[in-house]
């Protein structure tokens, strides 16, 4: 097998994969550049990778994909993004936090339903999806630091998240 086949059957086979358990899938690297740049994304966006380490029900797949195709060279605008994503894929129905790993944070979080890494540049967040609980941000605030969605109340850096 050559090299060019070799590449496409690494390509095919997950595409393959997600037809038959009825999900649409694509492998971050199959970004069409060309569509990239004639919808007016800047080429110099960082293409953040996207690891779950946790999935009880709040579609990771989805919002891992969903996070991996924002192209945003705005961090604030891009954490703002993940956790609007993330919040929709993930159905709507959870609370949503993303944090810059690099600062300082505390997290209570009750019946989290996903957890994942994101790497957007050479920054690191965290992001959360659970029912209820608090979060604290000990560190810098800000859209470039941290974000979150859902049904809360917020005190200074504290934000206690209940159930809908």
């Amino acid at each position: 097998m050559n090299r060019l086949n070799l590449r496409t059957s690494l390509v095919a086979l997950p595409l393959a994969t997600a037809a038959l358990l009825g999900t649409a899938v694509l492998p971050a690297h199959a970004a069409n550049t060309s569509a990239e740049q004639s919808a007016g994304i800047a080429a110099d966006a960082p293409k953040p990778r996207v690891s779950i380490h946790l999935d009880k029900g709040a579609n990771g797949v989805q919002v891992a994909n969903a996070i991996s195709n924002i192209r945003e060279k705005n961090r604030g605008k891009f954490v703002q993004k993940a956790v609007d994503s993330a919040f929709e894929k993930g159905g709507r129905r959870y609370n949503v936090v993303v944090m810059n790993l690099s600062q300082g944070y505390s997290e209570k979080l009750r019946g989290k339903r996903l957890y994942a890494n994101i790497q957007y540049g050479s920054i690191y967040y965290g992001l959360w999806i659970a029912e209820t609980g608090k979060f604290t941000n000990t560190g810098d605030g800000g859209y470039i630091n941290w974000g979150f969605r859902g049904w809360f109340k917020r005190d200074g850096m504290t934000v206690a998240f209940r159930r809908p």
